[in-house]
């Protein structure tokens, strides 16, 4: 092997290198800027699921909702669970999130950006 099809070969692992490296930090990229966007809309996610299912779970023949407003809610909740409430399931919404994320962004990037 000369050494212009030698420098070609190693200009082609870089290559190859680089475009994966740029691949890996697209995923971890998106992946990562999914789960924080779910961690920080943990508290609202958490508010309307309460919201939603308090009437179908509630022993009180007239209590339909979980609360009158947003702020009762929000009192509710910290009164009765603490503040670490608000991200009760977010461990599981993230390991949903992570990859489903990731895979959008890296394709929005690879197909619509690039």
């Amino acid at each position: 092997m000369g050494d212009k099809e030698q420098a070609r070969w190693k200009r082609a692992g870089q290559d190859f290198a680089k475009e994966h490296r740029d691949t890996f930090g697209l995923l971890v990229s998106g992946g990562v800027a999914g789960s924080v966007a779910k961690t920080l809309t943990a508290p609202l996610s958490r508010l309307t699921i309460l919201f939603q299912v308090h009437s179908m779970v509630t022993t009180k023949p007239h209590a339909p909702q979980y609360a009158e407003s947003l702020s009762s809610g929000l009192r509710k909740v910290l009164g009765k669970e603490g503040f670490l409430a608000f991200w009760k399931g977010n461990g599981t919404a993230v390991i949903h999130r992570f990859p489903y994320s990731a895979i959008n962004f890296h394709v929005y990037e690879s197909v619509f950006a690039g």
